[in-house]
């Protein structure tokens, strides 16, 4: 478990060695392969534009933001006119896996590189494989920690500290609250937890109790949130940093109810929200940060002066608005 000042001290974080000397045996899980071209041109049409090819990689397909998330690339890869490959670990702690998926579409020579890395610096020799071989690389949902990598998706601290604000707008600005993270590892996760924890300290007489990380599945997260509250009654809410967590969550507070605060704005957690299982979340629309970065890269091939992040809106999303923002997206 981590207190809130080791995790103030930071997490350590090694990158991979040499992630090509066993490609031929890695079995790769692929989510899907989008072939998607635009309308048929004429023969003068230019060889680039027909065959510009971008690898994604995500952390996962096990939950319905990521679906979200191919969802709003499959339908820019559509409006481009390019061609879009998906590739995905079964497991958001799978790093090997993931680094390997990434050398491979390196190796077969994909135009640009879209990567949500499992560890945000853990990049170093994929980073290098990629400048040698001429592709661009981007971030999207989760940053990789390099100066010169652009980021597609939400500030996540930000998203922490207006969810820490609710929070105490709640519970009146006093009591214990606690964190279950995902990895800490990913630069989204240690993000919002930062927001969250430094509005919470600067701001009210509250105390976060606990910093419990590495969750990101609703089995872990129901056995874990009970042994947890056992050893923390007193607590009085739970931020979630992602929503398949606090879904996970959600079976306890049946019994134990909790102020219950999270981020993602994907159907099943808008769904809770409404009927009062969260109370809370800051929306971000996985849709909406998958179109974005097909629509960046494509910018940038193109040779539009772009700024170096695209960063996107984020909403906290109640009980009072959210009818409202599911009709408008």
């Amino acid at each position: 478990m981590f207190s809130v000042k080791q995790w103030k001290e930071g997490v350590r974080m090694y990158g991979g060695g040499n992630l090509r000397k066993h490609m031929g045996k890695v079995l790769l899980s692929v989510l899907c392969v989008l072939v998607l071209s635009g309308c048929a041109g004429s023969a003068g049409q230019s060889k680039e534009k027909e065959e510009y090819v971008i690898g994604v990689v995500t952390k996962s397909k096990s939950s319905e933001y990521w679906m979200s998330v191919y969802s709003g690339m499959e339908k820019a890869a559509k409006d481009y006119g390019v061609t879009v490959i998906t590739l995905s670990p079964d497991s958001e702690t799978d790093d090997s896996l993931q680094k390997k998926m990434i050398d491979d579409l390196i190796a077969k020579g994909v135009d640009a590189l879209a990567v949500s890395p499992i560890q945000s610096f853990g990049a170093d020799a994929y980073l290098a494989a990629a400048k040698e071989n001429g592709i661009p690389v981007y971030s999207y949902d989760t940053r990789i920690m390099s100066q010169d990598i652009p980021y597609i998706g939400i500030d996540n601290e930000k998203a922490g500290r207006g969810l820490a604000e609710y929070m105490a707008k709640a519970l009146g600005g006093n009591g214990k609250v606690g964190i279950i993270s995902g990895n800490l590892e990913q630069s989204g996760h240690a993000s919002r937890v930062k927001g969250f924890s430094d509005y919470i300290e600067e701001n009210t007489n509250m105390e976060v109790a606990f910093v419990e990380s590495g969750y990101s599945n609703l089995q872990m997260s129901e056995k874990e949130i009970t042994r947890l509250m056992e050893e923390h009654p007193d607590v009085k809410g739970i931020f979630a940093t992602s929503a398949v967590t606090a879904l996970g969550i959600m079976k306890y507070m049946e019994q134990h109810p909790v102020v219950l605060v999270t981020v993602d704005a994907q159907q099943d957690a808008l769904e809770a929200v409404a009927e009062g299982g969260i109370q809370a979340l800051a929306a971000q629309s996985g849709y909406e940060i998958g179109y974005e970065t097909i629509q960046y890269i494509i910018e940038k091939r193109d040779g539009e002066d772009l700024p170096l992040d695209k960063i996107l809106n984020v909403e906290i999303i109640t009980k009072d608005n959210v009818e409202e923002y599911q009709i408008q997206n």
